[in-house]
C-alpha cells in the first residue's frame, strides 16, 4: 500500500490539479500513520498559555516546559520540569516521578487504551475530505521542500458525524501539503461565524484562529513541530474562555528502549 502513495506522489502537480479532495484524503491518511510512528520518539514541549478579559487585556500567563516521554504501545507520559522559568518544586517532582513509574507499569492492555482513547479523539479528521471543498490555488517553497497550497471551504450540506467535526460548517483554511511525501505541513483554520455545539452549549467566536504545524526529521519522519490558537470560548453560554496558546515541540530523539511501541500500529 504504500507503493500506491508513493506513486501517487510521483505523479506530481497533475494529480493534484485533477482531485484535490483525493490528494488531502491520502494527505491525512499518511499523517495518521506518522501520529502513531510519532510515539516513538521523545521531545520536549513548551506550552505558553495567555489568558485574556473580555476586552483583551492579559489576566495572566503561565510558561510550562514538558519532557515528553514514549511509554510504548503508543502511550506516553507529560513529565513537567519547569513552570515560568523556574524547574518545579520537590514536592511537584516527586509527586510526577511516582506517576511516571505507575504509567510505566501498565500492562501492555492499559497502555492500548490509552492510545485507542487518544485515537478516537481523532476521528474527526476521518470527515475532513467530505466535510470541505479543496481548491489548489499554488505552489510555496518551505522548509522541508515544495508544497502545495490548498484553499478549504465548507462543503454545503455537509451533516458532521463527530464531536469536533460540528466545528466544520463554520471554518476556512489552508492546507500546505509537501508535494514529495503527501504531508500535512501546515494546517491554517478560522472561524468564519459562531460555532455553537455540544450538549452542554459550547461556542466558539467568530474570528477564532488555529494554526498546526509539522516537520520531517532528518531520519524522513514527520512529527508534530507547533500548535498556536487564538479563540474566545464560552460553556454553558455564561463562562468565557478569552486565551491564546502557542505550544512548540522541539528536541526529537528516538526512542531506541521502546521495543513494544510498534503494536500501538
Amino acid at each position: 500500500m504504500r507503493g500506491l502513495w508513493i506513486a501517487l506522489a510521483c505523479g506530481g502537480a497533475l494529480f493534484a490539479q485533477t482531485a484535490p479532495r483525493d490528494l488531502v484524503r491520502l494527505s491525512i491518511r499518511n499523517g495518521e500513520q506518522s501520529w502513531k510512528e510519532s510515539f516513538d520518539y521523545s521531545c520536549v514541549k513548551r506550552d505558553v498559555d495567555r489568558q485574556m478579559d473580555s476586552t483583551g487585556r492579559l489576566k495572566s500567563s503561565a510558561v510550562d516546559v514538558y519532557d515528553i516521554i514514549p511509554l510504548g504501545y503508543g502511550a506516553f507520559f507529560e513529565q513537567q520540569v519547569e513552570h515560568d522559568g523556574e524547574p518545579v518544586s520537590v514536592e511537584e517532582r516527586l509527586k510526577i516521578a511516582r506517576e511516571l513509574e505507575k504509567r510505566r507499569a501498565e500492562s501492555p492492555a492499559q497502555k492500548r487504551r490509552r492510545f485507542e482513547k487518544e485515537l478516537a479523539e481523532r476521528s474527526y479528521l476521518e470527515e475532513v475530505p467530505d466535510a470541505f471543498d479543496f481548491k489548489i490555488t499554488g505552489e510555496e517553497k518551505l522548509a522541508t521542500g515544495p508544497a502545495w497550497v490548498v484553499d478549504a471551504t465548507p462543503h454545503p450540506g455537509y451533516v458532521p458525524k463527530s464531536r469536533y467535526a460540528h466545528f466544520f460548517p463554520k471554518m476556512h483554511g489552508t492546507l500546505w501539503i509537501d508535494k514529495k511525501d503527501l504531508q500535512w505541513v501546515k494546517a491554517d483554520a478560522l472561524a468564519a461565524d459562531t460555532v455553537t455545539f455540544g450538549l452542554f452549549l459550547a461556542r466558539l467566536a467568530k474570528g477564532s484562529h488555529i494554526v498546526l504545524e509539522q516537520t520531517r526529521l532528518p531520519d524522513g519522519a514527520w512529527v508534530p513541530q507547533g500548535l498556536s490558537a487564538r479563540a474566545e470560548a464560552r460553556t454553558f453560554l455564561l463562562f468565557n474562555h478569552n486565551f491564546e496558546e502557542n505550544i512548540t515541540y522541539s528536541n526529537y530523539r528516538k526512542a531506541e528502549s521502546i521495543t513494544a511501541s510498534s503494536a500501538a500500529r
